[in-house]
C-alpha cells in the first residue's frame, strides 16, 4: 500500500526529474502546456502586470536588474556578479560616461546626494570603476563609495537604481513619475468590472509579478474568499516569455498556492483578436495624419532579448503573423508608397547581434532616412503602457540617428490618458513614434483581457462562473 508521503515524495522525485530534463523551459511545458483548464468550483482570477511604480522606488528595480541577472547567468557567477562593494554613484550630468571624470555631483541608489551622516558624496573619498561591459558602447561606468561599508544592493543593481533616481526621475521626467502604474491599473480597473458585470461571482485581485508580496497578498485574498480555482493573466506581456513567465512569475504563483487550489494559466494577451485591434486602431489615427502622397516606412518594434533559445520566439507567430497581416491590408487601403519592418530595441546591435541575425531599431530608423522616405512610424508592439525603457533607455540608442534628438532634454508627458508621440527629423525623414494604445484604444485592450479570462472560465465543467 502506497502511503500519502510515498505519493507525495514520487510527484517531488517527478517534479525534479521534469526540471532537469526542460531546464528554463519547465515552466511552459509543465505548468503551462500540459495543464488542465477546466476550472473547478468558485473561480477567482489574477490580472497582473509587471508593476512599475508612478514614483521612483529602488526596491522594484533592484528586484527586477537581480531576476534578469540570475535568469541570465550560471549559477557559479552570480555571487560574483551580485556582490556588494559600497556606495554606488552617477553624476546625473554624465550618467552615460565611460571615462573617468571630476564629477560636479553624485546621487546613490536613493537620489540622496549625501551619505548616512549628510555628507555631500562629492565630498566623499571615492573612486571610477569602468564599464563592465567594456566592449559594449552602452554600458557605463560609475563612482564607489566605500566609507559607509554595504551599499545595500548589489553593485549592479545599485548603478541602474542610481541612474533612474537621478537622471531619469531627477532631470528627464517633468512630472517626476512614469504611466505606467496608472494606465496599467485602468486596464485592470475596467476588465474587473467588466468581469464583474458577465460572471458575477468570480473574484478579481490585481498583482505586480515582480512583486513577491503583492502577488502572495493576490492569492491569500482569493483563497480566503474560497476560491478553489485560480486564473492567472499577465495582459501587460503580449508574448509570454521565459524570463519573465513561464519560470518566473507562474512557479511564483505555483508556489504561493501551494496545492490550495488549482491554478490555470491564461493564455497570452497576443492571441486575442481585440488585442491586434489595438494597435491597428494607433496605426490607422497615425496615417489619417499623413499625405496619400508620402512614403512611409513602418516599424513594428519588440523589446528583443539576448537569449539563444527563448520560449517567446516560438510563442510569438501567434501573436505578430495576424498583426502584420491586418497592418499590411491597412496600409494597402492607405494607397501610399510604404515597406514593413520588424525590428528590436535592444540586443540586435554589434555588440548583442555580431552576425547581424536580428534587424536593431536604430538601423530601422537609419535604413528610412538613407533610402529617402518620408515617414518612419514607429508601432511598438509589445507595450500597453509607457515605462522608463521606452521613453528613455530604448529610446537614447534608437533616436540617436536623428539630428534633433537630445538624449538630456526632459520628455514630458502630463497626460496618460493620451499616447506619447514623438516626432524627430533629419534630412527629408520624420521619424514618429506613435506611443502605447492607451485612451482611447484601451477598450479594445480590455475587451482582450476580459475575453482571455472567458476563455479559461469556457473549459468549466463543474465552476461556479
Amino acid at each position: 500500500m502506497v502511503g500519502p508521503r510515498s505519493s507525495s515524495a514520487k510527484l517531488a522525485l517527478l517534479d525534479r526529474i521534469h526540471r532537469w530534463r526542460y531546464g528554463r523551459r519547465y515552466g511552459y511545458e509543465m505548468l503551462f502546456r500540459r495543464q488542465d483548464r477546466r476550472p473547478e468550483g468558485q473561480v477567482g482570477v489574477i490580472l497582473a502586470d509587471m508593476g512599475m511604480p508612478e514614483a521612483y522606488d529602488p526596491t522594484f528595480y533592484v528586484a527586477f536588474v537581480e531576476h534578469v541577472l540570475r535568469h541570465s547567468l550560471p549559477p557559479i557567477l552570480h555571487r560574483l556578479v551580485l556582490s556588494d562593494h559600497g556606495t554606488v554613484l552617477i553624476d546625473p550630468d554624465k550618467p552615460l560616461a565611460r571615462e573617468p571624470f571630476e564629477p560636479r555631483q553624485l546621487v546613490d541608489m536613493h537620489g540622496s546626494t549625501t551619505n548616512r551622516a549628510g555628507r555631500p558624496y562629492i565630498d566623499c573619498s571615492v573612486v571610477w570603476r569602468p564599464p563592465a561591459m567594456k566592449r559594449n558602447p552602452w554600458d557605463a561606468g560609475h563612482f564607489l563609495c566605500t566609507e559607509d561599508g554595504p551599499g545595500g544592493a548589489p553593485d549592479v543593481c545599485q548603478k541602474t537604481c542610481a541612474k533612474v533616481a537621478g537622471w531619469y526621475y531627477g532631470r528627464l521626467l517633468p512630472e517626476a513619475k512614469v504611466a505606467w502604474a496608472h494606465q496599467c491599473g485602468r486596464i485592470y480597473e475596467e476588465a474587473a468590472a467588466a468581469l464583474r458585470g458577465l460572471r458575477p461571482s468570480v473574484a478579481t485581485r490585481h498583482a505586480r509579478y515582480v512583486d513577491a508580496t503583492s502577488m502572495r497578498d493576490a492569492v491569500e485574498e482569493l483563497l480566503a474568499a474560497g476560491c478553489e480555482t485560480i486564473v492567472y493573466q499577465c495582459y501587460s506581456n503580449l508574448v509570454y516569455s521565459d524570463l519573465e513567465d513561464y519560470t518566473f512569475a507562474f512557479p511564483r504563483i505555483k508556489h504561493l498556492v501551494g496545492g490550495r487550489a488549482k491554478v490555470i494559466f491564461a493564455e497570452q494577451l497576443g492571441n486575442q483578436p481585440a488585442l491586434r485591434s489595438a494597435f491597428a486602431a494607433l496605426l490607422r489615427d497615425q496615417l489619417a495624419r499623413l499625405p496619400r502622397q508620402a512614403s512611409l516606412l513602418l516599424i513594428l518594434s519588440k523589446h528583443g532579448h539576448p537569449f539563444k533559445r527563448e520560449t517567446m520566439d516560438e510563442r510569438a507567430p501567434a501573436y505578430r503573423q495576424p498583426l502584420e497581416a491586418e497592418v499590411r491590408a491597412m496600409l494597402e487601403e492607405w494607397g501610399g508608397r510604404w515597406e514593413l519592418l520588424w525590428s528590436d530595441d535592444e540586443y540586435a546591435d554589434a555588440y548583442w547581434d555580431p552576425r547581424s541575425k536580428k534587424l536593431e531599431t536604430r538601423a530601422a530608423y537609419q535604413i528610412a532616412i538613407d533610402r529617402g522616405f518620408d515617414y518612419a512610424l514607429e508601432i511598438p508592439t509589445e507595450f500597453l503602457a509607457e515605462n522608463t525603457d521606452l521613453m528613455i533607455y530604448h529610446a537614447v540608442k534608437k533616436y540617436a540617428v536623428f539630428e534633433d534628438y537630445d538624449p538630456y532634454a526632459p520628455i514630458p508627458y502630463p497626460d496618460w490618458e493620451r499616447p506619447l508621440v514623438r516626432t524627430f527629423h533629419r534630412g527629408r525623414t520624420t521619424g514618429i513614434y506613435a506611443g502605447c494604445p492607451v485612451g482611447p484604444y484601451r477598450p479594445y485592450v480590455v475587451k482582450a483581457v476580459v475575453g482571455s479570462v472567458l476563455d479559461c472560465l469556457g473549459h468549466s465543467r463543474h465552476a461556479t462562473a
